[in-house]
């Protein structure tokens, strides 16, 4: 049995009825209006493929950010495409399910003594208005003085000017205005702040619309829309911070290995020289040979742990584009799992003799990665060691390292993406075979009735009665039945709708 429940907000709105949403006319890339006058950002796009889902009319309309905040808790407007949650403002407006998370931070100008939100105290403080910097400023130190702007783009570049002792701004936020104005001499201090939730705010004449906002939230995310949009507007800025922490993490935990083993060399010829000291003293340095070894075999296991924790396969290869050689030369622990591989058996093997492309060849592969900013993705199958295979989503990037070319390759096993996919459309074939019962069970019932109608005629009057009576009540049943099809079948139009299940794919079970 399926059991339905539809929102109530969603069945009292009507489609002519047009929702206005309001969004900040200068917060990039979230949302802001382009060159062309039109609202558009990571937020806006969310909106418009929620409110595509679920049948809703919107209209964007984006303004200060002040202005939108006071219209949304006045009632003037219905929505906010992107709103961070705080327990203050929830006691203002509503908030629908949080679709990102957005960190925060304090930018200052190179040489501040700002090291963190401790020294923030007794400073000038540039936030936008209404924004929730904002609210977070006020919950600081009373002995500071904020000052608030129109947008974050005027607060960094008051800061930037010499104006004032620091900016609070979206991280990503304050890093795009850098990149975009050319900004100079703007670092961000301490770790991020206030990592905070954005949602979809809702007035309190909307707020019976949420179901219906986090159900489309829901749809877009199982249905890729919502992994298109964010690569759309963060993507190329995630995979290559990516692949920078991961070079980030592995140099710094090699650093200390690399100083350790400098230390260690000094000691060494050190204690060579020292041959004709004391016992004592030779004691003591073979005290603190000792500690140099435990500390760099620490820093070892370090690296070890975080190179064979990730989820992830890990390849790294040599990158030979006039070979096509794809020789690996290191690969962790979760690779070799999965492929049935001992770690020595993966070494020194090709690459390609264990990947199944299916987009493009090898070939194509290499002209891609060379020429497309060292950097690509694509989806392939890895083939195990007892020749059975699994599909993966591949991510690549050529690296420069010791005056060598190599390729490293971070290999995500999506077998279970694909069965989830599949079980939903086996789910829904189901419900319309389920259908095609009912309505053929319906035919059978109405034709007896339809016969003891006739034979009725030549029967005794009382007898006659009684059946039609039994006829009647028989026909409001199956009058019950037609309604229930006909809400099954509304059911079934909604899920098509929703899963995107071809309708080839229908045809062929049906016969």
């Amino acid at each position: 049995m399926l059991n339905l429940i539809i929102s109530p907000g969603y069945a009292a709105y009507s489609e002519d009825q047009v929702l206005v949403v309001g969004a900040d006319e200068y917060f990039p890339p979230y949302e802001y209006i382009d060159y062309n006058g039109r609202a558009a950002g990571f937020n806006i796009d969310i909106m418009n493929a929620v409110a595509e889902e679920m049948s809703l009319n919107i209209s964007v309309q984006p303004g200060p950010w002040h202005e939108v905040r006071n219209d949304l808790e006045s009632g003037k407007i219905d929505f906010i495409s992107g709103m961070f949650y705080s327990e203050e403002r929830d006691e203002v407006v509503n908030f629908s399910e949080p679709y990102i998370s957005v960190s925060h931070a304090i930018f200052v100008r190179e040489g501040s003594d700002i090291s963190g939100p401790e020294d923030l105290k007794g400073k000038e403080i540039v936030v936008e208005e209404g924004d929730i910097m904002h609210d977070y400023a006020l919950g600081l130190d009373s002995s500071n003085t904020i000052i608030t702007t129109h947008n974050q783009s005027e607060a960094l570049l008051l800061l930037a000017s010499g104006k004032y002792d620091a900016a609070l701004l979206s991280k990503l936020h304050g890093e795009h205005l850098i990149m975009q104005y050319g900004i100079a001499g703007i670092i961000t201090a301490g770790p991020p702040l206030e990592i905070r939730e954005y949602c979809v705010a809702a007035s309190a004449n909307a707020s019976n619309l949420l179901p219906v906002i986090n159900e489309g939230l829901v749809i877009i995310r199982n249905n890729g829309k919502y992994d298109e949009i964010y690569k759309k507007w963060f993507g190329v800025f995630e995979e290559r911070e990516f692949f920078l922490t991961l070079i980030n993490i592995v140099i710094f935990i090699l650093l200390p290995v690399i100083i350790l083993l400098a230390i260690a060399l000094i000691w060494s010829v050190s204690l060579r020289r020292k041959l004709t000291k004391t016992s004592s003293e030779l004691e003591d340095e073979l005290v603190k040979q000792e500690r140099v070894k435990k500390a760099l075999q620490e820093s070892k296991d370090k690296y070890e742990v975080l190179f064979n924790s990730l989820n992830e396969g890990v390849f790294l290869c040599e990158y030979d584009p006039v070979k096509k050689s794809g020789r690996i030369i290191e690969v962790n622990d979760t690779a070799c799992r999965r492929l049935g591989y001992t770690r020595e058996e993966m070494m020194g093997k090709n690459l390609f003799d264990i990947t199944r492309m299916l987009s493009y060849d090898c070939e194509t592969l290499v002209e891609k990665l060379t020429k497309e900013k060292n950097e690509i993705s694509y989806y392939a199958e890895h083939v195990r060691k007892d020749r059975s295979v699994f599909p993966v989503h591949v991510k690549a990037r050529r690296l420069t390292y010791g005056g060598g070319e190599y390729v490293l390759q971070l290999a995500r096993d999506i077998t279970k993406e694909r069965e989830f996919g599949e079980r939903e459309a086996e789910a829904l074939k189901k419900i319309e075979m389920n259908l095609i019962q009912l309505a053929t069970l319906n035919d059978e019932i109405r034709n007896p009735l339809t016969v003891i109608a006739g034979v009725t005629d030549m029967e005794t009057k009382d007898s006659r009665n009684i059946i039609l009576d039994q006829v009647r009540r028989i026909d409001e049943i199956i009058s019950r039945l037609d309604r229930s099809w006909i809400e099954s079948a509304k059911i079934r139009e909604f899920l098509k709708k929703h899963m995107e299940i071809n309708e080839k794919d229908e045809l062929s079970e049906k016969k």
